[in-house]
């Protein structure tokens, strides 16, 4: 048995063990870093928008402005949004290919 260092013991209250490490998962940004990512996740929006709307020309646009400001922040502010981005590229792309195609309403 090791008796180095006894176990810890939650005993005040406080959040749980799984609380604990869902917690330390999440690191919030200061204010000026949410007032820096504005425009970015304003961008997104529009993205967002645009595909929805199966509006293939206005994505591309979109992403391009997106991309824009992303580049404007350092990489670690915009980890997740880049993946974003990359997801956007993929459904735009799917959805050009899919409305390109000929169809039986198309008479082609």
């Amino acid at each position: 048995m090791n008796r180095g260092r006894s176990r810890a013991h939650l005993t005040s209250g406080g959040p749980t063990w799984e609380q604990r490490r869902a917690a330390a998962g999440r690191t919030g940004f200061t204010r000026s870093q949410q007032t820096a990512r504005a425009p970015l996740l304003k961008a997104l929006a529009q993205l967002a928008a645009a595909v929805d709307r199966r509006d293939w020309r206005a994505a591309r646009t979109a992403r391009s402005a997106a991309w824009a400001e992303a580049d404007k922040l350092a990489d670690y502010l915009t980890r997740e949004e880049r993946s974003r981005l990359g997801e956007y590229r993929r459904r735009i792309l799917a959805g050009e290919a899919r409305d390109r195609r000929p169809g039986p309403l198309t008479g082609a």
